[in-house]
C-alpha cells in the first residue's frame, strides 16, 4: 500500500495540478465577484431600485444569511458525493439565477433571487478549497492556495473598471449595472466548464472506500504529469491508502463524522471558530461601508475623520445616483492592493511559517484600525481601511490550509462548512453591528474591533506549528 502523499511527491506538481488551479482560480475570481462585487452592483443599482441603507443590510443579510444555512448541507454532500460534483451543480445553479437576479424589475425580486444564488454559491465556497488542496502534496498548499487567492484581487480589479465603463452609461432597456452583474458571472461560467472536464478528487475517493476509482485518477495525474510513458506501475504503485481513514464500521451513521470532528477536534474548531468569524466579519464586510463612507467623504471639501464625518452627516444626502470612474479609482486601487498582498504573502511563505505572516498581517490589521479613530485626510482613510481589511483576507487562506492539514479528508467538506457558516454568520453580525453603531457611537466600533483582532491573534499562536501538524497526521 502507498501512502497517496507519498505519490503525489513522486508525480510532482505538473499539468494536471497546473489545470485544475486555474479552474479554481477562475472559479474564486466568480465567487469573489459575486461576494466582494457586489457592493459595486449594490451602488449602481441604488436609484433605480431605490436601495438605501436598510435595504442594503438586507440584501447582504439575505446573501451571506443563506450561505450561512446552506454551508453544513454542501459540507455533508461534498463528503458523500463528492467535491467536483457540488462545485459543479451548486456553481451551475447559482450562476444561472444570479443571470436572473439582473433582469428583476423591483428591489423584492432582486433580493429573493439574490438571495436564493447565496444559498448555491456557498457550495462553491465550501469546496473549492478542498477540491484544489486534495490534488496538492502538503508541503505545497499553502502557497498553492495563496496563489489560488490571487483571484481575489484580480476580481476587485476586474468588478470596478468595468463598473467605471458601465455604471455612467444612459441606456434605456436595460441599465449599466444590471449588464456589470451578467459580466461578472462570465468567470464561472468558463471556471464551470473547465470543472466538467476534471476528475474527482482521489482522496475524496479513498475515503469512500473506492480504490480503484482513486487508482485511475492518480493514473490520469501520472500520465498528465510525467508523460504518456509512464505509469504507477512503473512507478512501484499498485495500491492506495492514506491516514486517518474513515472507520468502516461508522460510515453509514451520518451524525457520528460530526460527533468526531466536535470531540476530537473540539479544541482547534473552536479556534478556527473565533478566528473565521472575525476575520470573515471584517474583511468581508467592512468593503461595502468602505465604499459608501468614501463617497460620503468626497461630497465635503473640509477635512474630517470618519467618526465627524458620520456626527455631520445629513440623511437626504446619502443617494448618489452617478457613479462614474472617478468613484471606481479607489475600489480599483483596493484590487491592486489586495492582489500585491497576496503576492507578498507567497514571498513571505518562502521564508516564514504560515502563522508567524498571520500574526504579522493580524498586527497590521490593528494599526489600519487605530489609524481610522484620527486619520482626517480622504486618502490617509482609505489607507486605514486597507490596512484593517486586506490582512484579514489574507490570513482567511492561511488558516484554511491549516484546518485542511489537521482534518482527515472524510471530515473536511463537514469542517470546511461549519467554519463557513461561522464566517458568514461574522460577516453579518459585523455588517449588522456597524450598521447600528457607526452613526450613534463611533469610536466604539472600531476600538471593539482592536480587542476582537487581538484575541484572534493570540488564538493563532495557540495553533500548532507544520511540525507538529505533520507529526499528528502520522501517529494517528
Amino acid at each position: 500500500m502507498n501512502d497517496i502523499d507519498e505519490v503525489f511527491n513522486k508525480l510532482g506538481f505538473g499539468k494536471m495540478q497546473y489545470i485544475i488551479l486555474l479552474a479554481c482560480l477562475i472559479i474564486q475570481m466568480w465567487i469573489s465577484n459575486e461576494q466582494l462585487g457586489f457592493g459595486v452592483v449594490i451602488a449602481g443599482a441604488s436609484c433605480e431600485l431605490d436601495i438605501v441603507n436598510h435595504r442594503v443590510a438586507w440584501l447582504v443579510s439575505g446573501n451571506f444569511g443563506s450561505q450561512m444555512i446552506s454551508c453544513y448541507l454542501w459540507g455533508e454532500i461534498s463528503d458523500e458525493y463528492g467535491r467536483r460534483k457540488v462545485l459543479v451543480l451548486a456553481g451551475l445553479t447559482a450562476n444561472f439565477l444570479s443571470l436572473l437576479s439582473a433582469c428583476m424589475p423591483e428591489f423584492w425580486s432582486f433580493w429573493a433571487f439574490r438571495t436564493l444564488a447565496g444559498f448555491f454559491i456557498s457550495g462553491n465556497v465550501v469546496c473549492i478549497m478542498t477540491y484544489l488542496s486534495e490534488f496538492t502534496k502538503v508541503s505545497l498548499r499553502p502557497k498553492v492556495q495563496n496563489i489560488m487567492s490571487y483571484a481575489i484581487g484580480l476580481s476587485m480589479i476586474y468588478v470596478p473598471s468595468l463598473a467605471g465603463v458601465l455604471l455612467p452609461l444612459k441606456m434605456k432597456p436595460i441599465r449599466g449595472w444590471r449588464i456589470l452583474l451578467i459580466c461578472n458571472q462570465i468567470p464561472g461560467i468558463i471556471g464551470l466548464f473547465l470543472m466538467v472536464l476534471l476528475p474527482e478528487s482521489p482522496k475524496y475517493y479513498l475515503s469512500i472506500g473506492n480504490q480503484e476509482k482513486a487508482m485511475k485518477v492518480m493514473e490520469q495525474v501520472c500520465r498528465m504529469n510525467r508523460g504518456k510513458e509512464v505509469t504507477l506501475a512503473s512507478l512501484g504503485v499498485d495500491s492506495l491508502t492514506q491516514p486517518r481513514l474513515r472507520d468502516s464500521l461508522t460510515a453509514t451513521d451520518r451524525c457520528h463524522d460530526t460527533k468526531t470532528l466536535m470531540t476530537r477536534h473540539l479544541k482547534f474548531m473552536c479556534i478556527f471558530f473565533y478566528i473565521f468569524f472575525s476575520l470573515s466579519g471584517i474583511g468581508f464586510a467592512l468593503p461595502t461601508w468602505m465604499l459608501r463612507i468614501r463617497v460620503l467623504a468626497h461630497q465635503v471639501e473640509e477635512q474630517k475623520t470618519i467618526c465627524k464625518h458620520i456626527k455631520d452627516f445629513r440623511p437626504q444626502e446619502v443617494l448618489e445616483c452617478e457613479l462614474g470612474y472617478d468613484k471606481m479609482i479607489a475600489p480599483i486601487t483596493h484590487g491592486f492592493v489586495v492582489l500585491g498582498l497576496f503576492v507578498l504573502t507567497s514571498i513571505l511563505l518562502i521564508r516564514l511559517k504560515r502563522r508567524v505572516v498571520m500574526v504579522i498581517y493580524i498586527l497590521i490589521s490593528i494599526a489600519g484600525c487605530v489609524s481610522l479613530n484620527f486619520m482626517n485626510h480622504s486618502d490617509l482613510i482609505l489607507l486605514g481601511f486597507f490596512a484593517l481589511i486586506d490582512p484579514p483576507l489574507c490570513s482567511l487562506r492561511l488558516a484554511s490550509s491549516l484546518l485542511i492539514d489537521l482534518v482527515p479528508t472524510h471530515l473536511r467538506g463537514k469542517a470546511f462548512a461549519l467554519i463557513s457558516m461561522m464566517g458568514r454568520g461574522g460577516v453579518l453580525v459585523t455588517s449588522l453591528y456597524v450598521g447600528l453603531t457607526l452613526s450613534k457611537i463611533c469610536y466604539v466600533t472600531f476600538n471593539l474591533l482592536i480587542l476582537v483582532l487581538i484575541v484572534c491573534g493570540i488564538l493563532v499562536l495557540i495553533l500548532p506549528s507544520d511540525y507538529k501538524i505533520r507529526s499528528l497526521i502520522q501517529h494517528k
